[in-house]
């Protein structure tokens, strides 16, 4: 299933905010709660979560400035962890 990221909003009156920096990279498997990106607005910066496990893809580049409620990125939530790579003795 695809989940959509959608901005949030920091505050009242605040109609936008900008993608200061994304802590993944497109394609990355990530797990519920993990941090996935920075945003900035005129009063505060936020972090965006992911909602679900899932693999990610990047829907708007950082330094863009988007509407409150535009999708920024998708989880796909069916796809599979990676496998754990046994360590090197």
């Amino acid at each position: 299933m695809i989940i959509e990221i959608k901005a949030p909003t920091p505050g009242e009156s605040i109609t936008e905010v900008q993608i200061a920096n994304w802590l993944v990279k497109n394609g990355d498997y990530v797990a519920k709660d993990t941090e996935i990106a920075e945003i900035d607005s005129d009063k505060a910066t936020l972090t965006v979560t992911a909602e679900a496990a899932g693999t990610v893809t990047i829907v708007v580049d950082a330094g863009e400035t988007v509407a409150i409620g535009t999708v920024i990125a998708r989880i796909d939530s069916s796809a599979a962890a990676p496998q754990q790579q046994a360590a090197a003795p």
